[in-house]
């Protein structure tokens, strides 16, 4: 009888199940090194995207520096000495300081009213003779005019006959003649030689029948006669102005002020006269506190010194009023003012020998000088203006070398 040995197959099973569980943790060991091996792959990268960084903000950095170098450098325009030489320019400290600052206005001349006087008659007249023309020097007593007048033909008469009455009584004594009769006559022919007096006449002097009526007027001062507006023959009514005598050694000269100036003038205040080209000094005398409702303008009267009567009324000038500034201010000329590629105002400044950098500038009030224009100015940066030389001649050379370059002070 054959015996069949039958194995169990549990352990085969087992053994499988085994095989598979060794298996799959053998898997699983090998699959352990690649995921280590990604950590480290993805570690790396994150180191090197780090250093990635940190190198380009590097650069970035170099880059920038270089940039700030580049302009820094196109900061300024470089120029040889031929080109500063052959360009003619010219730079110069310029210190700030108080300054006189003038103002114009326009003027005229006219007659010196405390050296004039009006020729009238002080009792209607006929003019019968003038004995002077216009623009003559005339002399103190000089005859002017001779001229008719009925009542002073009356008040002559009257003298006349006072003074006749009043020797009579005289020579009869008061108590003789009476008191009453004796001051009569008296006050009767101061009367009469008041009226003459009162017209303009000489009452002392000799009358007789044939004179009474005509009489002359005389010029009281030295002067020229700036007016004579009458005809021999001519009617005139008491106080018409007939000629005027000015003496033309000093004038005036009213200068219009626009209203809202704000000028401190004094007596001291220098003022020139500029009259057909030439320039006279000017002293203030009167300063109007009232506003020409006409012309808006306000008045300021100038005393002209006229020795050589270069000067006459009637002529037209311009006034220059130089009054100090308030606070020190800084000038330049007004070519030294440039436009910037931003529409800016700017001059140029010597930072070295030969190196000229542009720099912004506030523009203020333009002053007018003998020479040329000069313009206020200022800076957000006021030291580069005081250590630096400023550019007073040829900045428009630089400007032109500037615009080559492609320069912009803003770095915009």
């Amino acid at each position: 009888m054959a015996f069949i040995l039958i194995l169990p197959l549990q352990g085969y099973a087992a053994d499988s199940h085994n095989h598979e569980a060794v298996s799959g943790h053998n898997e699983a060991v090998s699959e352990s090194p690649k995921e280590h091996k990604h950590d480290e792959h993805d570690h790396s990268d994150d180191h090197s995207d780090d250093h990635s960084d940190d190198h380009s903000t590097e650069q970035s950095d170099e880059h920038n520096h270089q940039n700030d170098q580049d302009e820094n450098n196109d900061n300024s325009v470089h120029l040889s000495a031929d080109q500063i030489q052959q360009a003619g320019i010219i730079s110069q400290i310029i210190p700030a300081e108080k300054t006189d600052i003038p103002l114009r206005a326009p003027a005229e001349i006219r007659a010196n009213g405390y050296r004039s006087f009006v020729v009238s008659p002080r009792v209607d007249s006929v003019v019968i003779t003038r004995h002077v023309a216009l623009g003559d020097h005339v002399q103190p007593g000089q005859a002017l005019l001779t001229l008719f007048s009925e009542g002073v033909a009356s008040a002559q008469a009257e003298l006349r006959s006072a003074r006749s009455e009043w020797l009579r009584v005289k020579n009869l004594g008061k108590n003789a003649a009476g008191a009453a009769r004796y001051n009569q006559a008296e006050n009767t022919l101061a009367a009469a030689r008041a009226r003459l007096t009162a017209y303009g006449l000489n009452a002392d002097a000799e009358l007789t029948p044939a004179s009474f009526g005509e009489y002359q007027l005389t010029a009281k001062t030295a002067g020229l006669v700036l007016s004579d507006d009458f005809q021999q023959g001519q009617r005139v009514m008491a106080g018409s102005a007939l000629m005027q005598i000015t003496d033309e050694t000093t004038l005036w000269a009213e200068a219009r002020l626009p209203a809202e100036s704000e000028l401190h003038l004094t007596r001291d205040t220098r003022v020139i006269l500029n009259v057909a080209g030439l320039e006279i000094s000017a002293q203030i005398s009167h300063e109007s506190h009232t506003i020409d409702p006409l012309t808006r303008t306000r008045i300021v009267r100038l005393t002209v010194n006229n020795p050589d009567h270069r000067l006459h009324p009637g002529l037209f000038a311009n006034a220059t009023f130089y009054t100090q500034s308030t606070e020190a201010i800084r000038l330049v000329p007004e070519t030294a003012l440039m436009r910037g590629s931003d529409g800016d105002w700017q001059v140029f400044i010597e930072s070295a020998p030969g190196e000229f950098r542009a720099l912004e500038v506030e523009r203020g009030r333009t002053i007018s000088t003998a020479k040329e224009p000069q313009v206020e100015i200022s800076s957000d940066d006021p030291s580069a203006l005081s250590a630096y030389p400023i550019v007073v001649a040829g900045a428009f050379f630089i400007a032109s070398e500037q615009a080559k370059g492609g320069f912009d002070p803003h770095n915009h």
